[in-house]
């Protein structure tokens, strides 16, 4: 589908989404655009639009280039950011001329907003209408890393919970308390899991912005088209560096809290396994004595005796009852 969008009176305004309307276009935005489509418009502004494939390279040649008097810069957006299952894919834009070109293949919400913006304030050039595109999908990244930290210090709350003191109510009536909920760190690792995809993703569409930007700049400068846009662009170029900054800081967070989440696991099987020691502990006296006087042998005293049932029951409850409050007494259970 082709979108052209025009200087109007001092308005920005949809021109049409036919080819006729590419005359009086300043902004071509190309989405999901057909064979035919690509055809006409390399025609009509004898470039070379680039496809998905070509758009998908990850050479810095492939995405940053000058070719048939258009600069052609490409970088990765993100789309369907309500979510952690964010999607990533290129954009290329095209400055030839007085127009700006746009080849997108997903719907991102911050150029719907971006054109709405624009469709309140005055003309722009092709430059600044680039620059305001940048900017509206560093703010939508932005957002997106805000809600993730958000989200972390969540999680963060949840691994590190202090569970409620036991008390004991001395009143009859008194209800008893409800058991702690046990936390399932299964859970927890999935979380912690597609918060680091989704910040890998943040990071590769920034990483390729400011690429971007850094051409876009020189790029700027050398068409003398638009002067306040390398100004723009610089202040881009800040602002995408602060959010890579925090970024790594999320990134640094997230590996924090796997390894926080994969101690407290390794803490509660240990103290399984402690239980099951203490329990085989426990037992091994009581056991001794019991295979002791299950011995075949001809010539032992107890067995005549008319306490001597009572006496090795005995005996294996103390065994037993011994070890348990000396392990008690020591703080080990």
């Amino acid at each position: 589908m082709i979108r052209t969008y025009a200087n109007r009176d001092g308005r920005f305004l949809l021109a049409g989404e036919d080819l006729a309307a590419l005359d009086t276009a300043v902004w071509v935005d190309l989405l999901r655009p057909t064979k035919d489509e690509e055809t006409a418009l390399e025609r009509a502004f004898s470039i070379d639009v680039p496809t998905l494939e070509e758009m998908s390279e990850i050479e810095l040649s492939s995405r940053l280039y000058f070719e048939d008097d258009a600069h052609v810069m490409t970088a990765q957006m993100l789309s369907h950011t309500d979510g952690d299952n964010v999607l990533l894919s290129p954009v290329s834009f095209v400055l030839v001329g007085e127009r700006l070109v746009t080849v997108r293949y997903e719907e991102p919400r911050a150029i719907d907003a971006f054109i709405a913006r624009c469709q309140k304030g005055g003309p722009m050039p092709a430059d600044s209408l680039m620059a305001g595109l940048l900017e509206g999908l560093i703010e939508r990244a932005g957002d997106v890393l805000e809600r993730t930290g958000h989200e972390l210090d969540a999680i963060s709350a949840e691994i590190f919970a202090i569970p409620p003191p036991k008390t004991k109510s001395t009143s009859p009536l008194a209800l008893p308390q409800p058991k702690a909920k046990p936390r399932d760190f299964r859970s927890v690792l999935e979380q912690i899991g597609r918060k680091g995809d989704l910040l890998s993703k943040v990071r590769e569409s920034l990483i390729s912005i400011q690429r971007l930007v850094t051409y876009a700049i020189a790029a700027s400068q050398a068409r003398k088209i638009d002067k306040d846009a390398p100004g723009r662009l610089k202040s881009i170029g800040r602002d995408v560096q602060s959010l890579s900054d925090h970024t790594v800081f999320l990134t640094q967070k997230i590996n924090f809290l796997l390894d926080a989440t994969l101690g407290m696991i390794n803490i509660e099987q240990t103290g399984i396994i402690k239980i099951f020691s203490v329990a085989a502990v426990v037992f091994l006296p009581p056991t001794l004595i019991a295979s002791i006087y299950g011995m075949n042998f001809e010539f032992m005293p107890e067995l005549a005796w008319p306490y001597g049932y009572p006496f090795a029951l005995g005996l294996m409850v103390l065994s037993a009852v011994v070890p348990y409050q000396f392990f008690k007494w020591r703080g080990w259970l």
